[in-house]
């Protein structure tokens, strides 16, 4: 059992990092990490799972005693929110997001394990993650179902857990974040 239970959430657009940040974590601590796309979706990249089903692995694993979750959405994974001790945004730019998504992308094609292969899936994909980073028009109240539509989204959703949310809006302040962190273990 661990004296200092760590409950980490971490929530930001494509590309932003997530699942780096997470891995960077889970190497100092030896806790598991959660990829809620396989939360979500069957396989991480099938059809969605039911509601009922999320929220009950979502329950899950906020009653374990430490975890690492990362992912976009929001609404359905509102437990997490709730029971982290640290939730980190990683809100970077979209230029920068972009090239990673990009990049992500010709790696897995090179070696052939790419969950959303072709390039009419980049193109369509990089549409959507591109209105995710610019698009910064009133909420849509169904977004609490599903994924952040945009940033003005996570950021009103976070608005109620701000004393614990750490906004990392470049990579700088990643490392810094990382380097702090690894400090006080």
């Amino acid at each position: 059992m661990q004296n200092n239970p760590h409950k980490f959430h971490i929530i930001g657009g494509p590309g932003s990092g997530k699942t780096t940040l997470a891995r960077q974590i889970v190497q100092s601590l030896n806790i598991r990490c959660y990829d809620l796309d396989e939360i979500g979706y069957e396989g991480g990249s099938g059809p969605q799972r039911s509601l009922e089903t999320r929220f009950s692995d979502i329950s899950r694993i906020a009653a374990q005693e430490s975890w690492i979750t990362e992912g976009v959405f929001l609404g359905w994974t509102e437990e997490l929110f709730e029971k982290a001790t640290t939730i980190v945004w990683l809100d970077l730019p979209w230029r920068i997001a972009r090239w990673r998504i990009i990049t992500r992308h010709l790696k897995a094609e090179l070696r052939r394990n790419n969950r959303h292969p072709g390039w009419r899936n980049l193109y369509n994909f990089i549409r959507w993650c591109a209105s995710y980073y610019s698009n910064t028009s009133p909420l849509n109240k169904t977004f609490v179902k599903d994924v952040a539509e945009n940033r003005v989204s996570t950021a009103y959703f976070l608005k109620d857990y701000w004393g614990k949310v750490i906004r990392c809006s470049h990579t700088s302040q990643v490392n810094d974040f990382l380097s702090s962190f690894k400090e006080h273990l």
